[in-house]
């Protein structure tokens, strides 16, 4: 091999290229190690290896060149070269530049027996649907999940196609409270059932029900009522109670938000948001920026999508460089509830605060307005067009039309007709007869000697038509108040000028919207069709009535963005498709989500309104029942790269899969984030709570860990199945300083996952090679690590 070495190094040297050149043979293959500062033209120099390879043993079957920069642990670039059984198929090699390896995407099944879990899903409305689909989705391979459904009556519309094929029975039809239809779906041998009907209370009986009969399965409840849940959970144990309504309800809030926001949710207490955004050039935060060094200890590199968009996470190599135009994805953690959000300074349709000099200058325009004919012209259209755009106020017109001509005639007729009465008594027994004080004007006359017959039949006719008129008027004004709930006061609530948010519909999802926009500080302006006793009716600008007719008063065209969330999917759609027209007819873009109850429904309009998101609000929530099914606990949910991400929480116990698994066997294998970490037993520190946690920790029994997954995530944990790592190769020699080697063996353990005893032993041997099972990442971060004690080279096999 030294031979094959200087031959390799001559070669290369007729080149200009002058290399440190190790080989070493491993099996049937030939590893060649390179190591400079300078490769030269890649092809001229595989084809120059090739040459001196010619005359190796016949038994070799492959050759693999890995180039090392000077001082650094891991290969450049890898070339491999088949070799014939006399000559090299140098026409035949097979290329592959190491910075943009994948991840092997093979999964390594621990299942050697055939297993099967049941499940049993009572309401087969769309949510029910919906879950029976996504439970299917843990099936794989041989593992099977079957799946019984009971409802009441026989479902009249079917969401998905082929749905009964889903079942591996047929429906049972019939009351899922009821003792015998649970016995007939198998209760006594399910692992969970899951209670989505749309009566709460009929979910709530059955799950007691079920406790009753199988001490053991797992009962996931769709409810909204907290406080009876959590005293359920203590009481029943092995129970989840999920709200539809509550889950999808940020997803339409950070659509509403825009500015690539993607999720928002709440762990212990820090808020994290996730944001996901197209780097530009003055993006200094991201771009040239390696990815693994966007692993920091407040956020954390989710995606770059353009990479390989068939992965949800971690589609790169640790040192891909972020570039110009790069789709990426990130979370992190923020203060001040979310704060950054709003605008520092909210722009409304009121008028600013001047200064003096401002105000006067005001005020003598405001004199010269006066003085112009016009402005009282002006003036009075607009009175004329106020009493004419409804019935009540012409009503109302005519009531002090009338009142003053029944003032007047009254006034000139007591003038003239009662002996001794001056013109301010007139006025005023006409103004009391109008109030309807007949009885005491004519006490105030003097007697009724001095009042024709004829004049007190006139004053009786004056107080009915004042009762008729007059005081009917004043009843309308005060039904008019009392009915709209004093309105009048609350549309004093100034209105946003532009970049506001509007919602439409103040159902059980538009509250939570609300209520979520409403601590983001966010500007919020709600349209609905009746008016709502609550707190933000004093606090945010608010319209009742007809939703088409009322959104025109919203400052529709300025938005930033519409959240369509009634109950009517047709009228979500309408309100979408006028605040889209009324937004391009001055040329703006506007960020519009739409509340849908059809799969299919939201798929279309996906290519009707490209720019839209529309949410299936069920099938969305869909997911995050089925996960729960499998005895996580789902804090949150939102849409990454057109695909559902499920923040679950999972509590380690004795017989899982993740025990023992240190968090970058966790992430990298089963495709998933970590998020939070809080440890049965306290650190050295104190503290057993963690942010973004380091990759290093590993898995006890008893610890919480909160993490980000997909579906098919979620499915690989409760399988154990981990995408297979690479082998890699570690080459060491001995360092200057021989005292490091405790903390490189401490290293070596804690990043690569290997036994510590293992590592010990490697570091007391050196020079040594080892091979470890790692992900690319892993042995990124252990080259990086272990470079800075002592001499090393790794590389993959």
């Amino acid at each position: 091999m030294r031979s094959l070495a200087a031959l390799i190094k001559n070669s290369l040297l007729d080149l200009d290229i002058k290399v440190n050149v190790t080989v070493r043979q491993k099996r049937k293959e030939l590893h060649v190690l390179l190591e400079s500062t300078y490769f030269g033209d890649r092809e001229l120099l595989v084809e120059t290896i090739g040459k001196c390879l010619v005359d190796l043993d016949k038994n070799l079957e492959a050759a693999r060149i890995y180039t090392f920069l000077f001082g650094q642990p891991l290969p450049q670039w890898v070339e491999k070269i088949d070799l014939d059984l006399d000559k090299i198929a140098s026409n035949d090699k097979e290329k592959k530049d190491f910075s943009s390896e994948k991840s092997g995407a093979n999964l390594e099944s621990n299942i050697e027996t055939t297993l099967c879990d049941r499940f049993i899903v009572c309401g087969l409305g769309s949510l029910g649907q919906h879950s029976v689909f996504n439970l299917k989705k843990f099936a794989y391979g041989e593992y099977e999940v079957k799946i019984c459904a009971i409802n009441k009556i026989q479902p009249e519309i079917m969401e998905l196609d082929n749905f009964t094929e889903l079942l591996d029975e047929p429906i049972i039809l019939g009351d899922c409270r009821r003792t015998e239809v649970l016995l007939k779906a198998g209760i006594h041998n399910c692992r969970a059932i899951l209670l989505v009907t749309s009566n709460e209370n009929v979910n709530i009986e059955t799950a007691i029900s079920a406790r009753r009969l199988n001490p053991n399965v797992h009962i996931v409840v769709r409810s909204s009522r907290l406080n009876l849940n959590q005293l359920l959970k203590d009481q029943l144990g092995s129970f989840v109670a999920l709200d539809p309504v509550e889950l999808p309800a940020a997803s339409f809030a950070v659509a509403g938000l825009g500015e690539g926001s993607l999720g928002l949710f709440q762990i212990g207490d820090r808020k994290l948001r996730v944001v996901e955004c197209r780097v530009e050039a003055d993006n200094y935060r991201f771009l040239k920026t390696p990815a693994h060094l966007l692993h920091k200890k407040q956020s954390r590199l989710l995606s770059i999508a353009d990479l390989n968009p068939d992965r949800l996470f971690f589609q790169w190599h640790p040192d891909t460089m972020v570039e110009v135009g790069d789709k990426i994805a990130y979370i992190e953690y923020v203060e001040n509830e979310f704060a950054t959000f709003g605008n520092s300074q909210l722009e409304l349709v009121e008028p600013i605060r001047q200064s003096n000099f401002q105000s006067l200058r005001n005020i003598l325009q405001l004199l010269k307005k006066l003085a112009s004919p016009v402005f009282w012209q002006s003036r009075w259209n607009q009175i004329v067009s106020w009493f004419r755009a409804e019935r009540s106020r012409r009503l109302i017109l005519w009531g002090i039309i009338i009142a003053i001509l029944l003032l007047v005639i009254s006034s000139a007729v007591l003038l003239m007709n009662v002996p001794n009465i001056s013109l301010q008594k007139a006025i005023s027994t006409s103004v009391i007869l109008l109030l309807g004080g007949y009885g005491d004007v004519f006490g105030g006359l003097g007697g009724e000697d001095q009042v024709p017959l004829w004049l007190m039949l006139f004053c009786i006719l004056i107080t009915l038509i004042s009762l008729l008129f007059v005081l009917g008027v004043i009843g309308l004004l005060a039904d008019r108040i009392l009915s709209s709930k004093f309105e009048f006061f609350k549309r004093s609530l100034p209105l946003p000028a532009r970049d506001h948010i509007v919602i439409i519909g103040f159902g059980r999802l538009g509250q939570r919207v609300a209520d979520l926009l409403f601590k983001l500080q966010i500007p919020i302006v709600i349209v609905s069709e009746n008016p709502h006793d609550c707190d933000l009716a004093t606090k945010v600008p608010w319209f009742t009535g007809n939703i088409i007719e009322e959104l025109a008063k919203t400052n529709l065209a300025k938005a930033k963005s519409i959240l369509t969330v009634t109950d009517d999917q047709m009228l979500n759609l309408e309100a979408a498709l006028l605040a889209r027209d009324a937004a391009k007819k001055i040329d703006r873009q506007m960020n519009l989500a739409i509340r849908t109850y059809d799969r299919y429904f939201s798929e279309n309009l996906a290519e009707l309104l490209p720019n839209s998101q529309s949410f299936c609000a069920y099938a969305l929530s869909a997911e995050a029942f089925a996960g729960a099914a499998f005895g996580e606990n789902m804090l949150s949910l939102f849409r990454l790269n057109q695909r559902t991400v499920l923040v679950a929480e999972y509590i380690i116990s004795k017989n899982d899969t993740l025990v023992g698994k240190n968090l970058s066997q966790i992430s990298y294998g089963y495709t998933v984030v970590p998020i939070y970490l809080k440890t049965a037993r306290p650190k050295a520190d104190g503290h057993n709570e963690v942010y973004m946690p380091s990759d290093d920790e590993v898995m006890n029994v008893g610890d919480r860990l909160t993490i980000l997954a997909s579906i098919s995530g979620l499915r690989r944990i409760e399988l154990g199945n981990l995408h297979l790592p690479k082998r890699w190769q570690l080459r060491a020699k001995p360092p200057l300083n021989s005292s490091v080697l405790l903390d490189a063996g401490n290293k070596l353990k804690n990043i690569s996952g290997c036994d510590l005893e293992l590592a010990r032993r490697f570091m007391e041997s050196l020079p040594a090679a080892i091979e470890l099972p790692m992900y690319d990442t892993q042995a990124h971060r252990l080259g990086q690590a272990l470079m800075r004690l002592l001499p090393i080279k790794i590389y993959p096999l």
